[in-house]
């Protein structure tokens, strides 16, 4: 006989809902203070009591932004850059990854617990290696600079490698009998059967691209080929914050990724849903 679910305790559902709502606005206020500062001006930012409805000088503070800076040019480089970096990381971390799943070769679980190693590496002890490399390949104040270093992201392997794990081996076997090619297994049937880790992995591999600073920072010296975050750098002067252009520069700058996450976010957590730990 089967016994019925306890439904919780009004009061617990109650505590649940209260939790949540606070973690909402704790999240939600930020961002709502960075759309209302990109419609005040300068003189508005430290008025007391604080000021929590929008102003009037949106487009002024955006005419001011885009006098300092060439700011779309760099949400273009920032776009640009996060999205090739995003489709040759994709095909090398799913391509290692069913090497990893689904091949036997010397060395290969050595191997990959090396590569995961590399992810506690701070990307502050390789800037100087990094550097070092893309100087003797003359690729330095270039976008490929930006994109060719961490195109197989160790995390994008791991998360493909547990993934492809969960396909059957039988599918293989039954697709080689048919004279399928190696390189067929991968992608007519790897690929549409990790879909969903997929989308996951392209919402994290783009906001990587999107927000790095400090490696864009040394090898990067032209500021037509500077991206969103060098961009918002340059309006922090030695003597003045612009706050109200950077409030406008970052409430731009968050839409892109914000598109991206809404357009693949139903597959986001099946994504990792199906990236579990298996052995």
């Amino acid at each position: 006989m089967s016994v019925a679910s306890k439904k919780p305790d009004l009061p617990v559902q109650f505590g649940v809902y209260i939790s949540l709502l606070i973690v909402i606005v704790l999240t939600l206020v930020p961002f709502y203070w960075m759309i209302v500062g990109a419609t005040l001006p300068q003189d508005q930012f430290f008025t007391y009591p604080p000021r929590f409805l929008p102003g009037t000088h949106f487009f002024e503070n955006l005419a001011d932004l885009r006098d300092r800076f060439p700011y779309l040019l760099s949400i273009w480089n920032s776009i640009f850059v996060a999205t090739v970096y995003t489709v040759l990381s994709l095909f090398l971390c799913s391509l290692a990854g069913f090497a990893f799943a689904k091949y036997e070769f010397a060395y290969k679980e050595y191997l990959f617990y090396f590569i995961l190693a590399t992810v506690v590496l701070p990307v502050q002890i390789m800037i100087i290696p990094l550097f070092l490399l893309m100087a003797n390949f003359g690729l330095l104040d270039t976008h490929i600079a930006l994109i060719l270093p961490f195109a197989a992201n160790p995390v994008g392997i791991f998360l493909m490698r547990q993934s492809m794990k969960s396909i059957p081996d039988s599918w293989l076997d039954s697709a080689r009998i048919d004279g399928a090619s190696e390189f067929q297994l991968y992608y007519r049937i790897a690929l549409p059967s990790v879909k969903p880790a997929l989308a996951a992995l392209s919402v994290i591999l783009f906001l990587f691209q999107w927000n790095a600073f400090l490696y864009p920072l040394v090898v990067l010296t032209s500021e037509e080929l500077f991206t969103i975050p060098l961009a918002i750098e340059r309006l922090v002067g030695q003597h003045r914050l612009y706050f109200d252009q950077i409030m406008v520069a970052t409430a731009l700058a968050i839409i892109p990724i914000t598109i991206l996450f809404l357009l693949l976010q139903k597959y986001f957590v099946r994504g990792f849903a199906g990236t579990a730990y298996q052995p």
